[in-house]
C-alpha cells in the first residue's frame, strides 16, 4: 500500500466533512440551489458516507453553473459571486447559510484589497519623490549626465518589462555619461529600496568604471535577483577571493542551481526546461574547494531537511569523485533510513527527488562501494529501505537513452541484485525488482547471457515457492474472502515472475544463437515431468528462439511432444507459445504441426481448448491450414451456446471463426444470423463484450442490431459504456434498421421519462427511428423529448437545440408527404440565430472559481 495513503486518506475525509457542512449551508440559503457532482463515488465515499470529489452549484435561474472543486465551499464562493449576489428570485430557507463561507472570504478580500491599494499608493508616492530628488541632481549634472536621468524618469514606472534594454545600451554606446556623479545615484537606488529599474540600473553598473569590491556587490545583487549572464559570473569568479561568510554561501547555492536541473513538477504544464550551466560551480570548486567541502559539512549534518538538500545538489553539481566517496555513506543512509531520518517527507518531495538523484549518480560513479553500503542498511529489513535500494537498482538500468556500448559495471551489479531482491520477495508484484524482469529488454541481453544460469535456477526456485503457497495447511483454519484473495494474488505474483524470468533466460539463450537454445532445452528437458509449471512456463517461450529454419528444426520435437503431453497446463502453454513465433517462418511449418495443434481444439480440458481458440485471436493460422480448424470451432461455439456457460469464451470463439473461417457473403448471409442469434441469448459481461470486442465485419451480420440494442439496455453495458452500442447503431445500414424498428422504439421507450442523463441516447434513437423511415414518431418522439425539458433560463440552450432538429424531421417528413415547408425552413433559420445568439451569451460566462485567483 502507499506508504502516504494515511494522510491521502485524512485529507479525503477533512474535504468530506468540509463538504457535508457547505452542503447543508447551500440548503438553508435558497431553495432553488442545487449541488452537482462531476465524476463517480470513490471507496473512501462509499465507506463513510461523506461528500468526496468534485462538486459543483447549480440553479434553475442561471445560465452558468459553478466550476467543480475539491472543496463545495470553493464553488459555492464561485456561485454566489456571479449567480446569487444580486438575485431577486432568491427564497431562504433556515439559518446558518452560505454567509459563514462568504463572508470572511469578502473581509479577506476586501483587506488584501486595501493593502495592495495602500502599496500601490506608497509606490507612487515615492516614485513623485525619487523623480524630485532626480530633478534636484540635474542642477550637478552636466548636459550629457542629465540623459540618464531621463531614462530613470521613463524607467520608474510599474508597466517598465525585467529585460528592458535600453539603459544597458546606453551603458555600452555611452559609457563616458556614467560618471561617478551618476555611479553614485544608481548605487544608492539599487541598495536602499527595490526599484522599478533596480536590475536594469545594476546591469548597466555592472558595465561601467568600478572599484573591485563595488562591481562585486552589484554583481551579487544581481545574482540574488536570479540574473545569471556570463559577465555576472566573470565577475564573481574574478573576486571569489573577496567573498567570505553568507556572501559565499548565497553564491555557492546560486551557481548550484544553475547547474542541477529543477524537480519536474516545477515545469509542469510550463514552458521548455532551463539551460544546466555546470561551468560556473566547477570553476568556484577549483578554487574555493575547501569552503565548499566545509559548506556541505555543515549543511548534511544540519537536521532541517531542505538544508541536507542543498548539501545533496551541491554533490550533484560537482559530480566530484572525492566528493561523492567521502559523502556516499550519508547520502545512502539518509535515503534509505528515510522514515527515521526525514518522517515528514513524503514520498515524491523534493528533498527525496534530489536525494535518489545523488544515490543514483553515486551508484554510477562508484559501483561497488555504493553496492557494499546498500547492502549493509538491507539488513535492517524494512519494505521502505527495500524499495529505496531496488528503485535505485532498477534507475541504473533504465534503459530509455541507453546504447549496449554503455553497459558496466553498475549495470551488471544493479542486474544481479534485483534479480535475487525479486526472488526473494516475489509476493510483492509492484516492486521495482519485479517491475524490471516484467518487460524483456534487448538492451540488456548480453547481461541476461551472462546470467542464464541465474535465471533459470531463480525460476526453478519459484517453483517451490509456488507449490507452497498451494500446498494447504496441516492445521485446518477456515479462510476467510481477504485471505484467500492475498493468497491467490501472491500465487499469481510468484508464478508471473517465473515467467518473466524464464522469458529472459530465452533472451539469453537467442542471443547465443544455436548454443544457447540447445543449453534451454536440454535443462527443459531434465525438468521432473511433476513440475508442470516450470515446463510450461519454458516451453510458451520456445517460439521466442525461433530466428531461422535450423533453430525451427531443432525445437519442432519438443514442442511436439509439449503438444501432446500428459499435463492438460503444459499442452496449454505449448499451444500459447504459437503467439510469438515470427510471421516469416510461418511458413516453414510442417502440415503436421498445424494437425496437432488443431486436434487441442477439441482437448476435453478446459484450459487447452481455451488457450487454443483464444491464441488464434493473436497470432492466426495461415489460409490454406484454416480448413483444419473450421469445423472444430464451430463445434466449440455449438457446445458453449448449448451449455449456456462462460458466454465470454463463446464471444471469443465466434470472433475466431468469423475472422478466419467465413467470407464476407457469409457474414452478412445465414451464417451471420445464426451467430446473431447465438450471441443474443448472452447476458452481463459477455453481451457487452460481444458488441465492444467483434470485427467490424460483424456489424453488418443480420440480427446483430438486436444483440446491440439489448446490450445496451443491460445494467452491466450501462454501468461501462454505451458509446460504442451507439456507434454501432448509427452506423447500421437502413435495411437493418427497417428489420429493428420494434427495438428502436423499446429502446426509446425504456428512456421515458427523457432526463439529461440520456439526452445524446434518445437523440441517437430519434435518428436512426428516421432514417428507418418513421417520420411521424421519430417528430412525435421528439416533441416528447422537448416537453421533457423544463422551461428554465439554464435550460434554454437545451431546448433551441432540440427543436432545430425537430423542425429539421418536420421538412424532411414534409419533403417525403410532398407539402409545403416554406415556414418551417424560415422557423429553422429563426431558431439557429437564437442558437447562435444563445451560445454567444453563453462564451461570456466566466467557469473559474475566484479562488483561484484568491487564495482563502
Amino acid at each position: 500500500m502507499d506508504e502516504d495513503f494515511d494522510k491521502e486518506f485524512q485529507s479525503a475525509i477533512e474535504a468530506g466533512q468540509s463538504n457535508l457542512r457547505a452542503k447543508a449551508l447551500l440548503n438553508n440559503w435558497c431553495k432553488h440551489a442545487e449541488v452537482s457532482r462531476f465524476g463517480g463515488i470513490g471507496m473512501i465515499e462509499a465507506s463513510t458516507g461523506l461528500p468526496i470529489g468534485h462538486s459543483g452549484v447549480q440553479c434553475k435561474f442561471s445560465k452558468s453553473n459553478t466550476s467543480h472543486c475539491w472543496l463545495l465551499e470553493d464553488s459555492i464562493y464561485d456561485f454566489y459571486q456571479n449567480n446569487c449576489k444580486n438575485c431577486d428570485k432568491r427564497i431562504p430557507v433556515n439559518f446558518p447559510n452560505i454567509l459563514e463561507i462568504i463572508t470572511p472570504r469578502e473581509k479577506e478580500i476586501e483587506e488584501r484589497q486595501r493593502q495592495i491599494d495602500n502599496e500601490i499608493e506608497q509606490r507612487k508616492i515615492r516614485q513623485e519623490e525619487r523623480k524630485e530628488e532626480r530633478a534636484l541632481l540635474r542642477f550637478e549634472l552636466s548636459h550629457e549626465e542629465s540623459f540618464v536621468l531621463d531614462l530613470l524618469d521613463t524607467l520608474d514606472q510599474d508597466e517598465v518589462k525585467y529585460d528592458d534594454p535600453r539603459l544597458e545600451e546606453l551603458a555600452n554606446l555611452a559609457p563616458e555619461i556614467f560618471t561617478e556623479n551618476i555611479i553614485t545615484h544608481l548605487l544608492n537606488s539599487i541598495f536602499t529600496e527595490q526599484l522599478p529599474y533596480s536590475i536594469h540600473a545594476a546591469r548597466a553598473l555592472l558595465k561601467a568604471a568600478l572599484e573591485p569590491n563595488e562591481k562585486l556587490r552589484v554583481a551579487l545583487f544581481l545574482l540574488k535577483s536570479s540574473q545569471e549572464g556570463q559577465l555576472i559570473v566573470d565577475v564573481i569568479l574574478s573576486n571569489q577571493d573577496r567573498l567570505v561568510g553568507d556572501e559565499f554561501s548565497r553564491v555557492l547555492h546560486r551557481f548550484t542551481s544553475m547547474a542541477v536541473e529543477d524537480h519536474p513538477s516545477i515545469h509542469f504544464g510550463y514552458g521548455k526546461e532551463r539551460e544546466i550551466n555546470v561551468k560556473p560551480i566547477r570553476q568556484l570548486a577549483e578554487l574555493r574547494k575547501e569552503d565548499i567541502e566545509s559548506e556541505i559539512d555543515h549543511l548534511i549534518k544540519d537536521n532541517n531537511p531542505h538544508k541536507k538538500q542543498a548539501a545533496v545538489k551541491i554533490l550533484l553539481a560537482l559530480e566530484n569523485d572525492t566528493f561523492f566517496l567521502k559523502y556516499s555513506r550519508s547520502v545512502i543512509s539518509t535515503l534509505l533510513r528515510r522514515h527515521r531520518l526525514l518522517p515528514e517527507e513524503r514520498k515524491e518531495s523534493t528533498v527525496l527527488y534530489y536525494f535518489r538523484k545523488c544515490a543514483l549518480q553515486l551508484f554510477k560513479k562508484l559501483p561497488q562501494h555504493t553496492d557494499t553500503l546498500i547492502q549493509e542498511y538491507l539488513a535492517d529489513n524494512n519494505d521502505i529501505v527495500r524499495n529505496e535500494a531496488a528503485s535505485i537498482y532498477h534507475k541504473v538500468l533504465n534503459s530509455r537513452y541507453l546504447e549496449k556500448s554503455d553497459i558496466g559495471e553498475a549495470h551488471k551489479i544493479a542486474f544481479n541484485r534485483l534479480l535475487w531482491m525479486a526472488l526473494n520477495h516475489p509476493e510483492d508484484s509492484m516492486s521495482d525488482a519485479i517491475q524490471f524482469f516484467r518487460y524483456c529488454n534487448e538492451d540488456f541481453q548480453q547481461l541476461a547471457a551472462d546470467k542464464f544460469s541465474d535465471l533459470i535456477g531463480a525460476a526453478t526456485i519459484l517453483s517451490q515457492k509456488y507449490e507452497d503457497l498451494s500446498a494447504k495447511k496441516l492445521i485446518d483454519v477456515p479462510e476467510n474472502f481477504y485471505e484467500k484473495l492475498d493468497q491467490q494474488n501472491k500465487k499469481k505474483s510468484v508464478y508471473s515472475l517465473q515467467g518473466f524470468l524464464i522469458k529472459w533466460a530465452a533472451l539469453a539463450a537467442k542471443s547465443r544463437g544455436i548454443e544457447g537454445l540447445n543449453e534451454f532445452l536440454t535443462f527443459y528437458r531434465t525438468i521432473p515431468s511433476t513440475q508442470d509449471d516450470m515446463r510450461g512456463n519454458m516451453i510458451t517461450h520456445i517460439s521466442e528462439l525461433l530466428t531461422g529454419i535450423e533453430s525451427l528444426q531443432i525445437v519442432l520435437a519438443d514442442w511436439y511432444s509439449a503438444l501432446m503431453d500428459e499435463s492438460a497446463l503444459v499442452r496449454a502453454r505449448a499451444v500459447e507459445a504459437w503467439a510469438n513465433v515470427p510471421y516469416k517462418l510461418i511458413q516453414n511449418f510442417p502440415h503436421l504441426f498445424f494437425e496437432a495443434f488443431s486436434i487441442l481444439l477439441m482437448d476435453q480440458y478446459v484450459i487447452v481448448h481455451k488457450a487454443a481458440a483464444r491464441i488464434l485471436r493473436r497470432r492466426s493460422f495461415p489460409e490454406d491450414k484454416r480448413y483444419l480448424i473450421k469445423d472444430k470451432l464451430l463445434n466449440l461455439i455449438l457446445i458453449y451456446a448449448q451449455s449456456g456457460e462462460d458466454g465470454d469464451f463463446l464471444v471469443d470463439c465466434i470472433d475466431v471463426y468469423e475472422t478466419l473461417c467465413l467470407s464476407l457473403e457469409e457474414i452478412e448471409g445465414q451464417w451471420g444470423e445464426i451467430l446473431s442469434n447465438i450471441l443474443l441469448k448472452l447476458e452481463g459481461d459477455a453481451l457487452y463484450k460481444a458488441t465492444d470486442q467483434l470485427s467490424a465485419r460483424f456489424r453488418r451480420a443480420p440480427n446483430f442490431l438486436k444483440v446491440v440494442f439489448k446490450s445496451i439496455q443491460s445494467e452491466y453495458t450501462r454501468g461501462i459504456s454505451i458509446d460504442r452500442c451507439l456507434s454501432i447503431i448509427l452506423q447500421t445500414s437502413k435495411n437493418e434498421l427497417n428489420n429493428g424498428v420494434q427495438e428502436i422504439k423499446n429502446a426509446l421507450t425504456s428512456l421515458k421519462p427523457f432526463s439529461s442523463e440520456n439526452f445524446i441516447e434518445a437523440l441517437v434513437y430519434i435518428t436512426v427511428l428516421h432514417k428507418s423511415g418513421k417520420y411521424s414518431e421519430a417528430c412525435a418522439h421528439t416533441e416528447e423529448l422537448l416537453l421533457s425539458v423544463p422551461v428554465e433560463d439554464r435550460n434554454k440552450q437545451w431546448r433551441l437545440q432540440i427543436e432545430l432538429i425537430l423542425t429539421a424531421l418536420k421538412v424532411e417528413e414534409s419533403i417525403h408527404g410532398d407539402r409545403q415547408f416554406s415556414e418551417l425552413l424560415e422557423q429553422w433559420h429563426n431558431l439557429l440565430l437564437e442558437l447562435e445568439k444563445e451560445h454567444e451569451e453563453r462564451t461570456k460566462l466566466s467557469n473559474f472559481s475566484p479562488s483561484i485567483f484568491f487564495k482563502s
